[in-house]
């Protein structure tokens, strides 16, 4: 929490520091935080941790295929008498390192929204991968259940979840699993650290998903009465010619 309060004086916004509550007990889920707050699941802004290679364009993944597939020609056109220990080897700054580069994206989002994987890949181009239990703190700067947008490491990069943007305030962790803050999502977007871009990548939270469920109920419902009201002329009809 100490972090977030230094992060939060040195955007000179000492007075979301006397917004943070703090609690005795753990807030580390969303439902567990939702108590402790006073508000809905959907609230509050959970900060989902993911490792990701370096996000390349369509074009720019084209490219790197092609210059990794040069360096390999190359590699394999050296004469062997250079050594062994010099053949197969990859220069620090080629295209197969930059492969391996990655950075941590943290997705804030609703509570009761849930990352679209074809979505993520879309846009990051790779699979989701969520950061291990014990790799969480040492890559966001934060332990888990506490992981949140202000004053992450470097090297992460924020994304902020449109699912966010119903409520007029929304609750994320400060930095601790037991610990949280309310702000507008005008104040999310201006204050966490090293926000790239809002984004859609959740679903699970769009209030047409209950719709559909109340009008695909209300269906079943009519058709059963339907078929009652089939049964019950049926046997009227039967009665009278008896």
């Amino acid at each position: 929490m100490e972090r977030c309060k230094s992060y939060f004086t040195s955007r000179n916004a000492q007075f979301l520091i006397d917004r943070i509550r703090e609690f005795a007990d753990s807030s580390a889920t969303v439902e567990l935080a939702a108590a402790r707050l006073g508000c809905s699941p959907a609230e509050i802004a959970k900060s989902l941790s993911f490792l990701q290679r370096k996000a390349m364009t369509k074009a720019e993944a084209k490219a790197h295929q092609k210059a990794v597939l040069e360096l390999r020609k190359q590699q394999q056109q050296q004469p062997s008498e250079e050594g062994s220990d010099s053949a197969g080897s990859t220069p620090a700054g080629s295209p197969t390192s930059a492969l391996l580069d990655s950075t941590v994206v943290v997705i804030v989002a609703a509570g009761d929204a849930k990352v679209n994987a074809k979505k993520y890949k879309e846009k990051f181009l790779g699979q989701p991968k969520m950061l291990k239990r014990e790799e969480v703190e040492a890559l966001t700067g934060f332990p888990p259940g506490g992981v949140c947008p202000f004053g992450v490491n470097d090297n992460v990069r924020v994304y902020l979840d449109v699912s966010l943007r119903r409520f007029a305030t929304v609750y994320p962790a400060v930095g601790t699993a037991n610990s949280g803050i309310p702000l507008s999502t005008e104040e999310l977007e201006q204050y966490a650290s090293n926000v790239v871009e809002w984004v859609d990548l959740c679903d699970g939270w769009q209030s047409g998903g209950e719709g559909d469920g109340e009008e695909a109920a209300a269906a079943t419902t009519a058709d059963a009465e339907t078929k009652k009201a089939a049964n019950e002329s049926a046997k009227v009809a039967e009665e009278i010619r008896a």
